[in-house]
């Protein structure tokens, strides 16, 4: 597998603080945008030596990545990029309709200090800006910001966990590039500012509305 550094897929970026996490950030990157393709196998000991680091945290990463639904175990011979079927993406949606649409109810049923909305509107306008860049890539890596930062509101870490592992899995083969045409990105982006005002100003029932009206983006 060739590493393309227009997809981030660079090893000085790789620091050895955070060689394992930096190394699955690379890789969960290059599934979501469908660079690695659905249905091949991939060699953690090729991928290390293409990044110039040792096997044991290019295999670690791609286990945490298997772990998420993204990557599948081949024994003896490598990781398999998983494909979704129409059921599984049906399955991902119903959970995130039902989960995420919960944690915003509740976000919004919160009292937010200050510098907490500061946060949720800059975090907002930025899924504004980069969605006139057309980078589908970028685009979602700032929405994924933007989603955790209101699920992190609820303060369950393992609701986060879910949300965030359901939401890669929703992206995984590049299933969003679509949004990249007929003005997708903007519309979505503006939705996400539509949200956050209604979870600042505490309208629970509006906020989960509009969440769920957001993620019919994602309806296989």
């Amino acid at each position: 597998m060739r590493i393309s550094t227009s997809q981030g897929w660079v090893a000085g970026s790789v620091t050895r603080q955070t060689l394992k996490d930096s190394t699955e950030a690379m890789i969960r990157r290059a599934l979501l945008s469908g660079q690695m393709k659905p249905g091949e196998i991939y060699s953690a000991n090729a991928l290390a030596s293409q990044l110039g680091i040792s096997n044991s945290p290019a295999r670690e990463a791609m286990m945490s990545l298997v772990d998420k639904g993204l990557l599948e175990l081949v024994r003896n011979r490598g990781f398999r990029v998983v494909e979704l079927t129409p059921q599984d993406k049906l399955e991902v949606y119903d959970l995130r309709m039902l989960i995420e649409v919960e944690a915003v109810r509740r976000a919004a049923q919160l009292d937010l200090d200050a510098e907490t909305i500061q946060q949720l509107r800059a975090l907002a306008e930025q899924t504004v800006e980069f969605s006139t860049h057309h980078d589908v890539s970028e685009y979602l890596e700032v929405d994924q910001s933007f989603h955790s930062s209101l699920v992190g509101l609820v303060g369950n870490r393992r609701w986060l966990d879910i949300v965030n592992t359901l939401r890669d899995q929703s992206r995984v083969n590049g299933f969003y590039a679509y949004l990249a045409e007929d003005n997708g990105l903007p519309t979505t982006a503006d939705e996400h500012v539509a949200i956050a005002e209604a979870v600042i100003s505490g309208d629970a029932e509006r906020a989960a509305e509009l969440m769920a009206r957001h993620l019919d983006y994602a309806k296989p």
